[in-house]
């Protein structure tokens, strides 16, 4: 795995959808998507669940309790598989080519 896509999260469940058909039209495949739930109380994890069962990307999804954006950062370091680290907030969205440039 070269790289892993952080995205923390906290009740952004409306904004996950863009970002990961933005994923999905990406020309370069070698990298997962590591979600961090910040404690979110919306649908957060019914979406990203949705997105896991479709099979389509590698996604790592993990729920704590709210700590802050920083916190979810700490828990992502521990958990990311990729020799590179990318942090894409859940209300961004990423240019088709982008991973292949990076």
């Amino acid at each position: 795995m070269k790289l892993t896509i952080f995205t923390p999260t906290y009740n952004r469940a409306s904004y996950l959808q863009r970002l990961y058909d933005s994923l999905l039209q990406q020309t370069e495949s070698g990298f997962e998507w590591l979600i961090i739930d910040d404690g979110s109380a919306d649908n957060t994890e019914e979406i990203v669940n949705t997105f896991i069962n479709e099979h389509r990307l590698c996604i790592r999804y993990y729920k704590k309790s709210n700590g802050g954006k920083h916190t979810a950062y700490n828990h992502a370091l521990e958990y990311a598989a990729g020799e590179w680290f990318l942090c894409v907030d859940a209300d961004d969205c990423l240019a088709e080519h982008a991973i292949s440039h990076i």
